[in-house]
């Protein structure tokens, strides 16, 4: 009762040219004639190509996310400006502040210091990095007015 069965993906024909005038009624061509030839020649497991044709398309591997959609930032900075208008730094201090406000309340203030400090050095390390060290620039700054 049970049978297997095994399926092949490949890339689709180019649209048939001027040219040849021939276009294939079942779906096949003769460039998945000799794609279907080579497979056979090759070890299970490698995707068989067709010996002409079009390239086949950039995919991500599989168990891979999408890459999130470009922009995303700027459509949510876009939002601020139009639904906060001349307040957006205050809607993310507010923000900021009930994030600690939720980690002061739930993990304690001791806890809560610690990521601030580490959040604090990884945006420096980031920085400098980048080559703007603001924040390394406003400590030298603090330690040569003492």
């Amino acid at each position: 009762m049970s049978e297997k069965l095994t399926c092949r993906i490949e890339p689709a024909d180019a649209p048939a040219s001027a040219s040849s005038g021939k276009v294939p009624t079942n779906g096949s061509s003769a460039a998945d004639a000799a794609g279907a030839q080579t497979s056979a020649a090759q070890p299970s497991g490698d995707v068989a190509q067709p010996a002409s044709g079009p390239e086949p398309t950039a995919q991500p591997a599989s168990g891979t996310e999408p890459a999130a959609q470009p922009g995303v930032l700027a459509r949510a900075s876009r939002w601020l400006d139009e639904t906060f208008p001349n307040s957006r730094n205050a809607v993310l201090g507010g923000v900021t502040g009930l994030v600690v406000a939720l980690l002061l309340f739930s993990i304690g203030v001791l806890k809560t210091l610690v990521i601030a400090i580490l959040v604090v050095v990884g945006i420096a390390c980031g920085q400098y990095l980048d080559g703007e060290p603001k924040i390394v620039r406003f400590i030298q700054n603090l330690m040569k007015k003492r």
